[in-house]
Formats: structure tokens, C-alpha cells, sequence
């Protein structure tokens, strides 16, 4: 991995050493982002389908479920007429899929 990225390196310093100031701190802010999003993606498990049972369980005991409940259904109605929703299909494995 070392030396595959050591051209992409030298590439991105000469991109640098082109740029106005203002633009290299707004690449180093966006150097910075994607840093962070590769930490969480190492620290983020992917939810199990019992764990995910269990959140949802959780969820619904709550005092506000209700609340919560009818604020997801304002979003994905809010979606839905917005037409930024997708038709969804069942996968033979049981699994949601887009149509």
C-alpha cells in the first residue's frame, strides 16, 4: 500500500504547490474530512440483524416512539413527493432491494 500511494502523494503536493492559499486550506479541510470518515467507517460496525432488532425494540419502549415513529413518516412521505423515493423490491433471500 506504501508504495502505491507514495505517487499519489507527489501528485497532490504538486496540486498544492499550484494553488492560491485560500484554496489549500480548503483542501486541507477537505483532506481532514475524508480523514474523519475513514475513522468512523473502522469504528462503525455494521449492525447484526439481531442488534438491529434489538434497536428497533428499544426504540418502540420509549416514551417519544410515537413521535419518533410519525417524524420518520413526515421524512419519508416528504421523500416520497419530493420524488427522491425508490420503488423497493424483496430479494429472494428476504433482503430490500431496488427495483
Amino acid at each position: 500500500m506504501e508504495n502505491q500511494a507514495q505517487p499519489l502523494e507527489q501528485t497532490l503536493i504538486n496540486i498544492v504547490r499550484t494553488l492560491p492559499p485560500e484554496r489549500i486550506s480548503e483542501l486541507v479541510d477537505f483532506a481532514r474530512y475524508l480523514q474523519a470518515l475513514a475513522i468512523r467507517a473502522r469504528e462503525v460496525e455494521p449492525l447484526t440483524e439481531s442488534a438491529g432488532d434489538k434497536m428497533w425494540d428499544e426504540l418502540l419502549v420509549r416514551a417519544d416512539s410515537q413521535e419518533l415513529l410519525l417524524e420518520m413518516a413526515r421524512e419519508a412521505r416528504a421523500e416520497y413527493y419530493a420524488g427522491r423515493a425508490a420503488e423497493i423490491d424483496i430479494t429472494a433471500d428476504g433482503r430490500l432491494a431496488p427495483k
